[in-house]
């Protein structure tokens, strides 16, 4: 199965208030400063949306958000395209790329103790129906993937996962981790 498509959201624990068009002078800005990882190219929002994408960073090989899909908001990294070949290094572009950009968007000055996103509770879906279509193949399939990574980044015993159950949405889990580390001692086991 081909895993490229990998969504990572990480929920916020604290900043759910604060209104989404805050963040895009923010994402402008990274873009100017070529803040992250691969060729961003524009700002979008979909503000107006109730429980929609937020707003997004365009880029080549992926999109950043401020999603509010489901009524949760998150930060969101939505993978397209990267050089890896193996769904092990899919998640691990996917995780240090979400983890490191919502450390980023956490320590702005703008948001700097008003915005703090959970580092033990996030989702993990693939953006893509034909490689993954909704069920309980795809759930197995990608559960064999995201258990020795997430084994690897939180340790064994550490995680609770939920599969999405709805074949209509997008295959993937839920994850709930016990005691998770800090972004910092994460993305060091993620180089």
């Amino acid at each position: 199965m081909d895993f490229h498509k990998i969504n990572v959201k990480f929920f916020a624990e604290k900043g759910s208030d604060i209104p989404l068009h805050n963040f895009i002078p923010v994402f402008h800005r990274w873009i100017q400063e070529d803040k992250l990882e691969g060729m961003l190219v524009d700002v979008t929002e979909y503000t107006h949306v109730h429980h929609g994408p937020g707003v997004l960073i365009i880029a080549q090989e992926a999109n950043y958000s401020v999603d509010e899909a489901n009524g949760k908001r998150g930060f969101m990294y939505a993978q397209k395209r990267v050089p890896e070949k193996k769904a092990e290094e899919y998640l691990k572009t996917a995780f240090r790329r979400t983890l490191q950009a919502a450390s980023f968007l956490e320590n702005e000055k703008e948001f700097s103790g008003k915005l703090k996103f959970s580092n033990g509770h996030f989702e993990v879906t693939i953006n893509d129906r034909l490689a993954a279509p909704g069920g309980s193949a795809s759930q197995a399939e990608i559960e064999k993937h995201l258990k020795p990574f997430l084994d690897h980044l939180y340790g064994a015993g550490s995680y609770q996962l939920t599969g999405e159950k709805d074949a209509k949405k997008l295959a993937g889990f839920e994850v709930k981790v016990t005691n998770a580390a800090d972004a910092t001692a994460l993305l060091a086991k993620l180089k």
